[in-house]
């Protein structure tokens, strides 16, 4: 009997890391695809950071390869969760791929250099 299985999917390890500039500005710089395998991970590991007394965030997501639509839903969640605790969330770098995500949701405004006024 011959086998069909041609591979199992893994998806690529996320990495999170975070940086506190003292200043009640907190960076935090994502790589790794934001998918559905990995969004869990990803709010246990943000959420914990995204509190007071931190002021602003400044989300780093060049190293993002891929993001689908429970990456992206993840991170306008981030940002409405923020928002409510009065934090601000600056999009600071994107990969391509999550700018042209953005792109589709009409969310161009928040990525970085696309002519915000």
């Amino acid at each position: 009997m011959a086998s069909t299985d041609i591979g199992r999917y893994t998806p690529w390890p996320l990495s999170v890391t975070c940086t506190d500039r003292g200043d009640g500005t907190l960076r935090i710089r994502v790589i790794g695809e934001l998918d559905t395998c990995v969004v869990t991970d990803f709010h246990a590991q943000v959420t914990g950071l995204v509190k007071a007394p931190i002021r602003a965030v400044e989300l780093d997501l060049d190293g993002v390869r891929f993001c689908d639509a429970a990456g992206l839903r993840e991170l306008l969640t981030l940002r409405h969760r923020a928002a409510q605790q009065q934090i601000m969330v600056v999009l600071v770098a994107a990969h391509p791929a999550v700018r042209y995500v953005l792109g589709l949701v009409g969310q161009q405004a928040w990525i970085p250099g696309s002519g915000q006024r």
